[in-house]
């Protein structure tokens, strides 16, 4: 089975049963659940993920090349997530400005063919590292800017899988094994941010009906 497909199924499995075990609590609730389980997944397949690019990176270029190549990206991505959990007023737009200046790379590469080639040959699969060096911190910030934090998610799970899709500029399955998470991990902490918008809503008729 592709790996893309495996990650994505898994996802929504364990989603779906949360979904179904929460059905009969409050959206509050539900919505608090929710936001855990998609920071959980994404959790999860951080440490996967974390833990194939390490191995690869060992392999090649292996040594300390390989370790530093790991470190380059993993150190930056703890620091962004400890900053998220413990500073997210500051980290947010942080976090936006990082995903737009990656995404802006992006659409530079695609258009750049050459450049596109010569940049993954010195450098290995680093835009699929980098969707989850950014994604990693966004999802902890979804635990306290849930909607912010799915907009985010989404953005990263979709808009450098689409824009190299559209303009055919590199490997996609790298790329998509690295977005599909991120993307429902987004999905869910939006769906959980309605949910809360809902209860809220409900809260102040009942109070104004009262």
């Amino acid at each position: 089975m592709n790996v893309s497909v495996f990650l994505a199924l898994g996802a929504v499995v364990v989603i779906a049963v949360v979904l179904l075990l929460t059905r009969s609590r409050e959206p509050h609730q539900r919505a608090t659940v929710l936001t855990r389980t998609g920071a959980g997944v994404m959790a999860v397949f951080t440490v996967l993920a974390g833990v194939f690019t390490a191995s690869y990176a060992m392999q090649d270029p292996g040594g300390n090349a390989g370790l530093l190549l790991t470190l380059a990206w993993v150190v930056p991505m703890l620091i962004l997530a400890v900053s998220a959990w413990f500073w997210p007023a500051v980290t947010s737009p942080l976090l936006l400005a990082l995903s737009s200046a990656f995404i802006a790379a992006c659409l530079w590469l695609a258009f750049d063919p050459t450049a596109l080639r010569s940049f993954l040959s010195d450098n290995g699969p680093v835009i699929a590292v980098s969707v989850i060096t950014l994604a990693f911190p966004a999802a902890v910030l979804g635990l306290k800017r849930t909607a912010l934090a799915g907009w985010l998610l989404v953005g990263l799970g979709v808009l450098p899988l689409l824009i190299t899709l559209i303009a055919r500029s590199g490997p996609l399955a790298s790329l998509t094994a690295a977005s599909v998470v991120p993307l429902i991990s987004g999905i869910c902490y939006l769906v959980a941010a309605k949910m809360i918008g809902a209860g809220s809503a409900s809260e102040d008729h009942r109070a104004a009906a009262a």
